[in-house]
């Protein structure tokens, strides 16, 4: 699966329209996203607890309304012709991406904020028919526990970025999850067979060079996480190229 880090973020301004859509362009097969609630308890999709780096507005995300984020500018910090972009609401992913892609949608807020997040979060997901097409991450297993309590039909990904596997796993399975997503430094093939052998995808992230793309499609990944998804497509395209000369 080539999957979209925050959209296509490393051609356009992160989580804005601009991004999904030239996701969207590349024909992706997954779109992932941060979630987090603003002041007024709306959900909005933004990776930082702060809207310094990615909008011109300082402080909190959770300390603004959602009006105040949406007037916000978050396209010029990337790029001069991405002016007027701005934070998009959960919704409004949901209803941009459609049936074109799924989503990956990361818990991403701090646990005081999960009682109320999580099931705004399943709700909303059942509301636009993606509960079931979207994979629930966060790094927090506890998180993917109030995921899981609220709903069994969540489908959770467990993100990874340690070297302590064994508890990975036991996570893993407690959890019920359908795939881990680790650090891609911390995969091997072996890592890839574990997984499979108790029906886990593996999605790795975040890679953004083609050389290592290759090895890790190689080693079996089933999902690739990266900024610039048309250079996965380019892995893709020369490991069935290499494949077939072989």
């Amino acid at each position: 699966m080539r999957i979209a880090h925050r959209g296509a973020s490393g051609t356009a301004p992160e989580h804005t329209r601009a991004a999904f859509v030239q996701a969207l362009e590349l024909d992706v097969d997954m779109i992932e996203l941060d979630v987090q609630l603003t002041r007024d308890e709306q959900l909005v999709v933004m990776h930082d607890y702060e809207l310094d780096r990615t909008t011109n507005g300082r402080g909190a995300v959770r300390a603004h309304t959602l009006a105040e984020i949406k007037a916000l500018d978050a396209g010029s910090w990337f790029a001069s012709q991405f002016a007027g972009e701005t934070v998009l609401t959960l919704r409004e992913g949901l209803a941009l991406v459609g049936n074109a892609a799924r989503l990956n949608g990361e818990v991403k807020a701090p646990h005081t904020d999960w009682p109320m997040l999580v099931p705004s979060l399943i709700d909303t997901l059942g509301r636009y028919h993606a509960l079931e097409s979207t994979i629930i991450s966060c790094f927090e297993p506890e998180a993917l526990s109030a995921v899981r309590e609220r709903s069994d039909q969540a489908r959770l990904g467990l993100l990874w970025q340690n070297t302590r596997l064994d508890d990975m796993w036991r996570w893993a399975d407690a959890l019920g999850v359908v795939s881990v997503h680790p650090l891609w430094l911390l995969v091997s093939s072996e890592v890839v067979r574990a997984a499979h052998f108790r029906t886990l995808d593996v999605h790795v992230w975040t890679v953004n060079e083609i050389t290592v793309m290759k090895g890790l499609l190689r080693q079996g990944v089933d999902g690739i996480i990266s900024d610039f998804p048309a250079r996965l497509r380019a892995a893709q395209t020369a490991n069935d190229q290499g494949a077939s000369e072989s």
